[in-house]
């Protein structure tokens, strides 16, 4: 089954963004994978087609902090989660007050994943 949500993958990890997305269409989602900031915000299509976002804080070039401040001034309250191989405390508090979802530890716990995919759909976090 399809589903109309479209989630955003921004990843520069090709085996991380490979991995999201079929997990991601495996469940019925569309996707669309960016392996930077600068690619994703150079698509505006991509950005006003999206329902989520989930984006890795190390990226080559802008950051992905960057990258969620950077969607905060085009979309109100832009629905994301924020992902990190070597996140920390400091990271998971930056992220939920710059207005994530959620912030997830890599490896992504699956079950942890779409419990937060799901929650933004059935709360209205998530764009229509």
């Amino acid at each position: 089954m399809q589903l109309s949500q479209r989630i955003v993958v921004v990843d520069d990890e090709g085996s991380v963004r490979s991995g999201l997305t079929n997990l991601l269409r495996s469940e019925g989602y569309q996707t669309e994978a960016f392996e930077s900031a600068e690619s994703l915000l150079s698509d505006e299509a991509a950005i006003a087609n999206a329902a989520l976002f989930i984006i890795d804080v190390q990226l080559k070039g802008m950051s992905g902090f960057e990258l969620f401040i950077n969607l905060t001034r085009r979309i109100k309250n832009p629905p994301g989660i924020i992902i990190s191989g070597n996140g920390d405390e400091n990271m998971l508090w930056y992220a939920i007050n710059l207005g994530a979802i959620a912030f997830l530890p890599k490896p992504i716990d699956i079950d942890t994943l779409f419990k937060h995919i799901h929650e933004a759909f059935s709360s209205g976090a998530a764009r229509p």
